[in-house]
């Protein structure tokens, strides 16, 4: 296939093609992204279980009694509850930190900026379309996507936005920083912020692990691929970019076997993921 025969849009695909596809993997996420998602996914089931039983006064309580004192139970006083609440999230605050300092150009730059929370118009209208799909409004095929799809980027958006107020509160919480009435206020931001990643989270967690259109992605959380029938139908623009990598990787590899000298061909403007190796296609083992 030359770059040339790669489609522009999605094409209708036949059951021997969907069939070859499906038994190709594309690579995804690096390692490190996977790592540093399960570590943010269990420091913040440490930090809500914990966060849950810290609420309490005489006039309100977030968890029911029986938590409170199965929570008690497990650290054997609320002060320890306390202590532990904190030490995990000042790890969760350092880890991130290395990532944005040691991780800027890749990671902050690159993976955050352009492909996590990159709108673009194909984003704006995928939004809409989806919005009157739920809603029976209309039968509209959703605009390609990249990487990343729409929802998926508000969602992160949403989290970036608000791990920076998180971090701030808790700090200012737990060094009492500027006085009482300060903390005060960082109590009720912090809560606040907590809750609106929380909301998000519930409708990612069941659209990423329940629903299943989006189990492949949920997956790809593991492994770090995704199946390219997944990659076609789902997030057509970046499947298109890998298979352009991939073309010009063979056709570099085809001049130096006839001996002509290789030269850097340039990147399309349209490559999501240019921190990927060239060739990230590759058959499933036993398929």
């Amino acid at each position: 296939m030359s770059a040339s025969a790669i489609p522009m849009v999605p094409t209708p695909l036949t059951s021997e093609q969907a069939e070859a596809m499906a038994q190709r993997q594309i690579k995804k996420h690096h390692v490190a992204i996977v790592l540093l998602h399960w570590f943010n996914a269990i420091s913040w089931l440490l930090e809500l279980s914990t966060g849950a039983g810290l609420i309490v006064s005489p006039y309100y309580r977030f968890a029911p009694v029986w938590y409170l004192q199965m929570m008690e139970g497990i650290f054997g006083s609320r002060a320890n509850m306390l202590r532990f609440h904190i030490a995990v999230g000042l790890t969760w605050i350092a880890v991130f930190l290395v990532y944005a300092i040691f991780g800027f150009r890749n990671y902050l730059r690159i993976e955050v900026l352009q492909h996590e929370i990159g709108l673009d118009s194909d984003d704006v209208q995928w939004l809409k379309v989806r919005t009157l799909l739920l809603l029976g409004r209309t039968k509209d095929p959703l605009p390609p996507q990249g990487v990343y799809n729409a929802g998926q980027k508000i969602f992160a958006l949403l989290v970036y936005t608000m791990i920076p107020l998180i971090m701030l509160t808790g700090l200012t919480m737990t060094f009492h920083w500027f006085g009482t009435a300060f903390v005060a206020w960082a109590m009720i931001l912090h809560f606040f912020a907590v809750g609106m990643v929380v909301s998000g989270l519930l409708i990612h967690v069941y659209m990423g692990a329940v629903f299943p259109e989006e189990k492949p992605a949920f997956y790809s959380m593991i492994t770090g691929v995704v199946d390219e029938l997944y990659a076609y139908r789902h997030h057509f623009k970046w499947w298109r970019a890998v298979k352009i990598q991939e073309q010009a990787w063979r056709d570099e590899l085809r001049r130096e076997e006839e001996g002509e000298a290789p030269y850097a061909e340039e990147k399309p403007a349209d490559v999501s993921r240019t921190d990927q190796p060239p060739l990230i296609s590759r058959p499933q083992s036993g398929g």
